[in-house]
């Protein structure tokens, strides 16, 4: 009996010497876009404090909590600092705001914990703006998507407790190649390898629905029958339509008159 209180005492006192030597830093970023003003990003930086460094502490895990608009781009965690990136979108008829409230946990040890990489990618919805899902287990994930020609990164998010995500700022061009990745991480900030999958936007042609394929509808004016009545010095005079020249029908302007519609299709590839 006396073993076990005495083995108890010596874990309960590492325990509190590990507790009593970790440390709690916290920050708040708050953010604000004018009505009318272009997206805009913004980065920080929290250094571990001198005094820190000085008792052999690490920045060993992070926690994060976003408000209204801002968004996380990217982010980083070392045992001396701590990056963000974040982003408001374009401010239309009102204000954007949002801010992150970043939590940061020293210790003597850092996590080696490294969470597996996510399955089923999948991209779906419209086509121009799509939805990105996925299956994974942690509570952070990252994901970005780039132009397979250029090379060029034209979209990235970091989010919290999220699983999908749908382009929430601009849109894709048709007749172009992507591919999007996906990687996820726990609070100690180590993230997995990245899972990805590539598609493409391809241009369909179809039937214009609202002209069923002619490239015409009716007249607006005439309602068809190509004349019109008006008032004249002996009374009602009818003449020509003067909108449609006597056809009864108008170019459809949905198509522009050609009959087809272009629809921008996903093509996983």
């Amino acid at each position: 009996m006396l073993k076990r209180i005495s083995f108890f005492l010596v874990v309960l006192f590492c325990f509190v010497c590990f507790s009593a030597g970790a440390e709690v830093i916290e920050q708040t970023f708050e953010h604000k876009l004018n009505v009318g003003t272009s997206a805009q990003s913004w980065e920080h930086r929290i250094d571990l404090p001198e005094n820190l460094q000085a008792k052999n502490q690490l920045f060993i895990k992070r926690s994060l909590e976003l408000t209204d608009k801002l968004v996380i781009e990217r982010e980083e965690l070392t045992g001396s600092y701590y990056y963000i990136k974040v982003r408001l979108p374009k401010a239309w008829l009102f204000y954007a705001k949002g801010s992150v409230k970043v939590t940061l946990t020293t210790g003597t040890t850092p996590s080696t914990s490294v969470p597996s990489s996510p399955t089923g990618l999948k991209v779906s919805g419209k086509a121009l703006t799509p939805d990105f899902s996925w299956t994974g287990g942690s509570v952070f994930s990252a994901i970005s998507l780039m132009e397979r020609e250029s090379g060029k990164t034209v979209w990235e998010r970091v989010l919290i407790g999220k699983t999908s995500q749908d382009l929430d700022e601009g849109s894709l061009k048709g007749n172009m190649r992507y591919m999007w990745a996906v990687k996820q991480s726990g609070e100690n900030a180590k993230y997995s390898s990245e899972a990805n999958a590539a598609f493409r936007i391809d241009i369909r042609e179809d039937s214009c629905r609202y002209c069923r394929g002619t490239g015409y509808v009716t007249c607006t004016r005439c309602n068809g029958s190509g004349g019109i009545i008006v008032s004249g010095p002996n009374g009602p005079v009818y003449q020509t339509c003067n909108q449609c020249m006597g056809t009864g029908r108008e170019r459809c302007t949905f198509c522009n008159g050609t009959g087809v519609i272009h629809t921008p299709i996903i093509v996983t590839e």
